[in-house]
């Protein structure tokens, strides 16, 4: 991953613009393997064997929702936006997420409520946000929500402030840091008395897992990432 530190304004600049235009090529490619990547990352019950489908039987009891993926063009090189949602939300409370969810009826497209979600969680402007693309669609089974990620581009001068309502943090951590080999670990977790091996990304003190880490993982391939979890 390209590193930017120690440079003049011009170099990073330079530097910056190389990496967007590699996150456009890469984000505009499908990804052949995307059932396999976004499986990977379903948490596997170790009496059975058994974990939860990533494309749903049917679409008529889905809840349709949208998230957008916020890549920050930092002086220092490439960072993914992230936030904690409240402890008190009635779905996915206290999870590590990206700005997104259902939509409403005001919303003329998906990437409306994406934008609209990031807007109101993270005071994100949209006139800042380059859209960049979108990634395939991941289920959640516990919550029947279809999901459509959206990446977009921020530039390194981008704020942002949470509504403490639905996040209680806003963090980043860098695309050169989640295609590190040693980010990528299994856990064990009991959930409900049954037992789940559980891939995770583990970095400076946070732990990204479920579809989150699914749909983080949809983009790292797309760059030439392969999971290699220890």
């Amino acid at each position: 991953m390209i590193r930017c530190m120690d440079r003049s304004g011009e170099d990073e600049r330079t530097t910056n613009g190389e990496l967007a235009l590699r996150l456009r090529a890469a984000v505009r490619k499908p990804l052949r393997s995307w059932r396999e990547v976004y499986e990977a990352f379903s948490p596997t019950d170790l009496e059975t064997g058994e974990h939860r489908p990533r494309v749903p039987e049917s679409e008529e009891d889905c809840r349709r929702a949208a998230v957008l993926v916020p890549i920050l063009l930092a002086p220092e090189g490439g960072r993914i936006i992230y936030t904690l949602r409240n402890k008190d939300l009635p779905d996915h409370a206290g999870q590590v997420s990206f700005p997104g969810g259902v939509t409403e009826p005001q919303d003329r497209s998906l990437l409306e409520t994406a934008l609209r979600e990031a807007e109101e969680e993270i005071d994100l402007r949209r006139d800042i946000v380059e859209t960049i693309g979108e990634l395939e669609e991941l289920y959640i089974p516990p919550s029947k929500f279809l999901v459509k990620p959206f990446v977009g581009l921020l530039p390194g001068e981008a704020e942002m402030a949470l509504a403490p309502e639905e996040v209680e943090e806003i963090f980043s951590l860098s695309l050169e840091d989640l295609m590190s080999p040693e980010s990528l670990k299994k856990v064990v977790w009991k959930r409900d008395g049954r037992y789940y091996r559980v891939p995770v990304f583990a970095i400076t003190g946070y732990e990204i897992w479920g579809a989150t880490a699914a749909m983080t993982a949809g983009l790292l391939a797309r760059l030439g990432w392969q999971e290699k979890p220890r």
